[in-house]
């Protein structure tokens, strides 16, 4: 089993992993570890929203990431918001690409096949931010990690970011990560 420090880039590295949950805020803090990583290590990492799925820059920013060193690309439909995400991973310059679904999670297997491709071919962690619960199936089955984040209150100004793995196609489910996260002003 892989104990919490797995959640970095280098295991998720060349995978299609979805993480989706009914709080945004605990799926949107665990990207941006990952994006923070990136940047730490001096590497690119790259945003891509379909529709009205977009983080608060506000908050990335007090997390220590550095935005104008991520690219955000605000895409006004589903199929733009996958063909800027296809041209970001055939570039072979990110080391992470996150994919913001939103609620209306969609990727199409033909899709998820060429995306995946791309990943496993440039190192790329391809993450998939969907807005669902549970009992909602993952994007499909090109899926190699699958992950549900919450959110409890740890302290006044402080949450506990909880991903529990749900699927990994090569270590199995039942590992997770946790983070104690400072909370926006506007929620604590």
């Amino acid at each position: 089993m892989i104990d919490e420090a797995e959640w970095r880039i280098e295991p998720l590295a060349g995978r299609l992993v979805e993480i989706s949950g009914s709080a945004p805020t605990a799926t949107l803090t665990a990207a941006a570890s990952l994006i923070l990583e990136a940047q730490r290590r001096g590497e690119l990492a790259a945003w891509v929203g379909a529709r009205d799925s977009i983080f608060f820059p506000p908050d990335f920013a007090a997390s220590g990431i550095d935005l104008n060193g991520l690219p955000v690309i605000r895409a006004p439909d589903d199929k733009r918001a996958w063909r800027a995400t296809d041209a970001l991973l055939r570039s072979g310059g990110f080391a992470v690409v996150v994919i913001d679904l939103g609620y209306r999670a969609d990727l199409p297997l033909a899709v998820q096949t060429r995306l995946a491709g791309l990943a496993r071919k440039h190192h790329t962690v391809l993450l998939c931010i969907t807005r669902k619960g549970r009992q909602v199936p993952s994007l499909g089955s090109l899926v190699s990690i699958r992950a549900e984040v919450g959110k409890r209150r740890a302290d006044f100004d402080r949450f506990a970011c909880q991903l529990r793995v749900v699927k990994d196609k090569r270590q199995g489910p039942g590992w997770g990560h946790s983070e104690v996260c400072r909370g926006p002003d506007g929620l604590c």
